[in-house]
């Protein structure tokens, strides 16, 4: 027969480590309390002194108690996670706008379940069944928009869910967004501003609702200053850093090139840079950019990339919050639409 050596809360099998779970018992008769008082202090129940909740929360914290969440939901019909549920994990904004979530999910004593769709609408049907099955008590997501079935699940499955980004005009949902049709003449008034006149805007695909209200402020603001449109210089479907680096190259390789590119994103801003690199184009002198989202990542651009945007954490932040009151009773259960300031960050670049 193996031996097993106890330590602590650890024993050892064939050399190998195993943790043995605490249990509720084991820290009520630590901290010398009926299971009942030590469940109640754990939960913040009232009926506890504070005396005595203070010696249950020392003794769990002692012993390294770790609440049972399957049990919990079985009894409260709560699992006290949130589906996270977003376009790209790997683009900047979106890790940005997933820590804003994760920052005010733990305020809340909520876990995460993040999934990404890569702008793939089965995959985006997918994560949505995924975290139904999960038994998520809501769902943030950023949606592909490429249908509104998937909406529409959600929609029938009666799970809360918030927007995050985008929004549909057509159906009557809660969502926070930022103030893209501002952005969008923001910076393309700012190039205009510097003296340019031929702009191009590498946008992303025109059924993304921020993608077709930045191209309006784009066109608002060539409007406002009585600049002609050339549909030679609008490029539609950029959402990646490959798509901002194949679509600069055809413009700053074409006969008419740019003197200035409003990219939909950083992300895509970041394959501006590179296309400008390999042809020689020296940022800003011949060729000034700016991003949109305001993410990190534009600090680490040579020269800094200028940008405009308010804070993805911030917008992350606030839909996590509005869906757990929404979760928790203090928020009416009426269709909340925010819809974020944006700024103007000038940076190098331009």
């Amino acid at each position: 027969m193996t031996p097993i050596f106890k330590k602590g809360y650890y024993f050892y099998v064939d050399g190998n480590v195993h943790i043995k779970r605490v249990t509720l018992r084991e820290v009520a008769k630590a901290a010398g309390v009926s299971i009942n008082t030590a469940s109640r202090a754990l939960n913040d129940k009232p009926a506890v002194s504070p005396y005595t909740k203070a010696r249950v929360l020392e003794a769990a914290q002692r012993l390294g108690y770790r609440p049972n969440r399957l049990a919990r939901a079985l009894r409260y019909n709560k699992t006290r996670t949130l589906g996270v549920i977003v376009g790209d994990i790997a683009n900047p904004y979106f890790s940005m706008l997933v820590r804003g979530v994760e920052q005010t999910a733990r305020e809340f004593d909520y876990s995460v379940i993040l999934q990404g769709t890569d702008e793939d609408l089965e995959r985006e049907k997918e994560a949505i069944e995924v975290a139904l099955a999960e038994q998520v008590d809501g769902i943030l997501i950023t949606p592909t928009q490429r249908s509104e079935e998937a909406i529409r699940t959600l929609f029938d499955s009666g799970t809360p869910f918030i927007l995050m980004s985008r929004h549909f005009h057509d159906l009557e949902t809660h969502y926070v967004i930022m103030d893209d049709q501002r952005g969008g003449f923001i910076a393309t008034e700012h190039l205009i501003q510097r003296g340019h006149e031929r702009i191009a805007i590498l946008n992303g695909p025109i059924h993304i609702s921020s993608a077709a209200e930045r191209y309006a402020g784009y066109m608002e603001a060539l409007q406002q200053y009585g600049l002609d449109v050339d549909d030679g210089l609008v490029i539609k479907g950029c959402l990646t850093m490959e798509d901002g680096y194949r679509a600069a190259l055809s413009l700053i390789d074409g006969p008419n090139r740019p003197t200035a590119i409003f990219a939909f994103s950083d992300f895509v801003a970041l394959g501006v840079f590179r296309a400008a690199n390999e042809l020689g184009i020296v940022i800003p002198d011949e060729l000034a950019v700016v991003g949109f989202d305001n993410t990190i990542f534009g600090l680490c651009t040579r020269p800094p990339l200028s940008s405009v945007g308010g804070s993805p954490e911030e917008l992350g932040k606030t839909a996590a919050r509005f869906l757990l009151e929404l979760l928790t009773g203090k928020r009416p259960n009426t269709v909340t639409r925010v819809k974020l300031p944006v700024y103007l960050v000038q940076r190098g670049s331009t």
